[in-house]
């Protein structure tokens, strides 16, 4: 196994086990991701200030994500393809977590927003039916979207 394929493996397990959080990874019913608490969520509603939110846990999840679509542009189409389910899991899981966060702050998405969340729920949907080439080709327009509803989320955090 090459060095870049380790490393791959390692980071993908490492990012499921910290979204994982110990708890059921199931999808529920809709097709949405799990949206029960962990015990961290649930110890960090009780702290002062927090709000319910998980913002620590929120900006680890950014910077695994950027770490990932970052080392996803420098696979092969095929090592690419393999890490595939990885990261819809871990984008669907981001995309649970901010909608939680909004929801608990009685904050609703704007116009780009919802259109850029709509638009990555539909990269996931997309995703599973293309081959590695035709994955290859779409990632770019794929990571300008999720970098987008970062950036945007840590805008509307940092107002509040």
């Amino acid at each position: 196994m090459n060095t870049s394929l380790r490393f791959v493996v390692c980071l993908g397990l490492a990012s499921l086990a910290a979204a994982c959080g110990g708890r059921d990874t199931e999808q529920q019913a809709g097709g949405e991701p799990d949206t029960g608490q962990t015990a961290a969520d649930t110890a960090m509603q009780g702290m002062p200030g927090m709000g319910g939110m998980q913002r620590g846990g929120m900006m680890e999840m950014m910077t695994q994500m950027q770490s990932q679509m970052q080392m996803m542009q420098a696979m092969s189409a095929d090592s690419m393809h393999a890490l595939m389910p990885q990261h819809r899991q871990m984008a669907a899981n981001m995309l649970a977590q901010m909608n939680r966060e909004m929801q608990g702050m009685n904050m609703a998405g704007d116009t780009a927003w919802n259109a850029t969340v709509d638009s990555l729920r539909q990269d996931l949907t997309r995703m599973p039916e293309m081959n590695a080439q035709e994955l290859r080709a779409f990632m770019p327009e794929h990571r300008r979207r999720m970098m987008s509803l970062m950036e945007m989320h840590r805008t509307m955090m940092g107002r509040m």
